[in-house]
């Protein structure tokens, strides 16, 4: 069963609510953007997120609870999040609650849908070992409850504890503390599948604390949780992308058209019969593929398919080519695929369709996993509204 709890968040001091502690996730941020970060404000949450050292991350966050700049709440709480934004020209809000999840092994309730990487579980492993605490929420996707949703929408009447408009976003934070409501949302959840959206190698790294911990004969404790954001699927407001591809270094343009056709058909009209779209020097090129698709799962998803024609059948990269991205690059949205171009940086860019919601639960009720960069979830969660600290879930988890 999927166990959600609510839980005693690590908050900023009233005061320090604002754009100027807030940070986007560590993984999307390079050292100067870091840097920036730090400059808006000594107290910038990415000094816990991306700190020097481990060790240094422990010692400031032990002197910032000691001066109160961050301090545990007084209520076990489920915290609802909205985002109003911005994608594709079109106004949308996304709405969820934030919550400690109790990890288990993939497989169960909780389900994934990307294949990770080894590095960046040991880096999250190493800090959250040294803090006992995270502050980046994954975020999961789960069918419509109606009884959860009126919940979200009746916390949304109070008063926020935090608002604040960050990368043009406006962020705000509301707490859900009636007994009564936190049991109806732990009740809801002990028989739902929560599809991890992003963040799968935090989950995976939480479970390889929960394992460390256990080793040491330590059966349980605040380890045994994840700090998530959870989205109905459906009415949520989470938007699901492609991540786009491009290629680097294509010297004869004339060559790689005519291999194209072999397999596509390619149409310079504007068409809404395609599979994807091309561009190449100002030019925008259909391509739609002759083969019947194949009926796998995996197999015939629009950026599998894109890999073994495009990348493999006609470019001959491997697996490893593709992944040393030294020819083949992403972008994550069509205005970067052409300023890519454009500018030189590749030679000519692929837009592809992207997932939708039923092709991603249908791929996790199946037990698979997509390729790597097959799914970009808009907006990103920052981090600086709310942490989990081991500590946040004692006292909490007999709802």
């Amino acid at each position: 069963m999927a166990l959600v709890y609510p839980f005693k968040g690590v908050l900023y001091n009233e005061s320090l609510r604002t754009e100027n502690t807030m940070a986007p996730p560590y993984d999307v941020i390079n050292e100067n953007e870091r840097k920036k970060l730090q400059n808006k404000s000594k107290l910038n949450i990415v000094n816990l997120t991306l700190p020097d050292t481990y060790d240094k991350a422990r010692e400031l966050l032990s002197s910032w609870f000691g001066k109160q700049i961050l301090k545990l709440d007084d209520e076990c709480s489920f915290y609802t999040y909205t985002a109003d934004y911005e994608f594709g020209n079109n106004k949308r809000i996304l709405k969820g609650f934030i919550a400690a999840l109790k990890v288990e092994a993939f497989g169960g309730h909780i389900k994934p849908h990307e294949k990770t990487l080894k590095g960046p579980k040991i880096d999250r492993f190493n800090l959250i070992a040294k803090t006992n605490a995270m502050f980046c929420p994954i975020m999961g996707l789960y069918t419509k409850s109606k009884d959860v949703g009126d919940i979200i929408n009746s916390s949304l009447n109070s008063r926020p504890i935090f608002s604040a408009t960050f990368e043009n976003i406006e962020h705000k934070l509301f707490k859900i503390t009636d007994k009564k409501d936190i049991e109806t949302i732990h009740s809801c959840f002990k028989d739902k599948d929560i599809i991890i959206a992003d963040g799968h190698h935090r989950y995976e790294t939480a479970l390889m604390i929960k394992e460390y911990y256990n080793k040491q004969g330590i059966k349980e404790g605040g380890f045994d949780y994840i700090l998530i954001l959870l989205i109905d699927a459906g009415s949520g407001g989470l938007s699901l992308s492609a991540i786009h591809r491009v290629v680097a270094n294509l010297k004869d343009f004339d060559w790689f058209l005519k291999e194209l056709r072999r397999y596509f058909y390619v149409n310079e009209s504007t068409t809404n019969d395609y599979d994807f779209i091309m561009y190449y020097s100002k030019r925008f090129f259909y391509l739609k593929l002759k083969d019947k698709k194949p009926k796998d799962t995996i197999e015939r998803l629009n950026s599998n398919i894109f890999e073994n024609y495009i990348y493999k059948k006609i470019l001959r990269l491997s697996d490893d080519d593709i992944k040393n991205q030294k020819t083949a690059g992403y972008a994550h949205s069509e205005r970067e695929v052409i300023d890519m171009v454009d500018r030189g940086e590749a030679s000519l860019g692929f837009i592809l369709k992207p997932m939708s919601y039923d092709e991603l639960a249908k791929v996790t009720e199946e037990g698979l996993t997509v390729p790597q960069k097959s799914t970009f979830f808009y907006p990103k969660i920052p981090s600086g509204l709310v942490g989990y600290h081991f500590k946040s879930i004692e006292d909490c988890k007999d709802v």
